[in-house]
């Protein structure tokens, strides 16, 4: 089940230079390269010749030549040479391959596989508040299906056993034990948002409480970002690349404002592989043979939200759906 109709992300900016770059998303192998004006372009990731990948090509006065025959196609798809062609002949009608909407917007190159219908698809999507921040931003492979990824990112309390020495929720268990805490689920017209700790009475909190904000956006976007007390801000979108693969796309906001805007990363950090461990084993017990049966709690509310805005989302109904939710659920959990 994939939403065709969203914006995604095809690679950090910073990773597409003058050499194409093979990416996959959704179900389709895509090249990305920069064309004329270094504006970026994306197209199927075959040459409608012999079928050679086009990102094993190079990029030549701003269209993209394919390594095996040369065959050089623009930006909008069109095959607008062919080396091999003697004088007088002209290139046979209908070649080229397709092209998809692509655009470059705050550290990402974006884009979008749905139907535009005869139109243009709406602008990328932007992450607020970007231009305040300095980050790190990377990608790693996980062997996992995309919802798996946001249902973790959403889960209030698995960082207390899943994430030791890592993560502030394991230091805060390990010295004070789980306590009870009261969330705050809401959903959104793009997704939804969970806050806490909130107070008993539902009221504002202390000036001195700090408060996290997790919220999900469709159609892949996990952001987490803290009300009060030290700025931790974290953006990752979890892109689908199969049924059963995704491909993260991360961004931390770095402690200090200093250096480059975006600085990429290489390494996977420890606490995303601590997470890619636990979930690539889930997706295993998922395609064992017979049917695995979850068994849920009032802590797996924002998870079964999430996969309630998906389904919904996919049949184009998640407007209607959210009008018979409650505007506001308040969950108790141990954390």
């Amino acid at each position: 089940m994939f939403l065709r109709e969203y914006w995604y992300v095809a690679c950090a900016s910073s990773q597409l230079g003058d050499a194409p770059r093979a990416v996959r998303v959704l179900d389709r192998d895509i090249v990305v390269f920069r064309g004329g004006g270094r504006r970026p372009r994306a197209l199927a990731d075959r040459c409608c010749h012999r079928g050679v990948k086009l990102s094993l090509g190079r990029v030549t006065q701003g269209a993209l030549a394919c390594g095996y025959h040369g065959w050089r196609y623009s930006g909008g798809g069109e095959c607008v040479h062919i080396p091999s062609l003697a004088g007088g002949r002209r290139i046979p009608e209908r070649c080229g391959v397709p092209a998809f909407p692509c655009a470059e917007q705050d550290g990402y190159v974006w884009v979008w596989l749905g139907e535009s219908h005869g139109g243009a698809p709406p602008p990328a999507p932007s992450i607020d508040g970007f231009a305040a921040h300095r980050w790190d931003q990377g990608s790693v492979e996980l062997g996992c299906a995309s919802i798996k990824g946001l249902e973790n990112n959403l889960d209030w309390c698995h960082p207390a056993f899943a994430h030791p020495w890592t993560h502030w929720q394991f230091y805060t268990a390990l010295f004070r034990g789980l306590r009870e805490e009261l969330l705050e689920l809401r959903s959104t017209p793009d997704g939804m948002t969970l806050r806490g700790p909130v107070p008993e009475d539902g009221g504002a909190p202390g000036q001195r409480s700090q408060q996290t904000l997790l919220s999900f956006k469709l159609p892949d976007r996990v952001e987490v970002r803290s009300l009060g007390g030290p700025s931790r801000r974290i953006v990752l979108h979890f892109v689908p690349t199969a049924p059963d693969r995704c491909r993260l796309e991360w961004m931390i906001a770095r402690a200090l404002p200093f250096g480059a805007r975006v600085r990429f990363r290489q390494e996977e950090p420890a606490i995303l592989r601590q997470d890619r461990i636990l979930l690539e084993s889930a997706e295993l017990a998922c395609a064992e043979p017979g049917a695995l049966r979850e068994h849920h709690v009032e802590a797996d509310a924002p998870a079964l939200l999430l996969r309630r805005i998906l389904e919904s989302a996919a049949r184009g109904e998640w407007e209607q759906r959210r009008a018979s939710l409650p505007e506001r659920r308040v969950i108790r959990v141990m954390a």
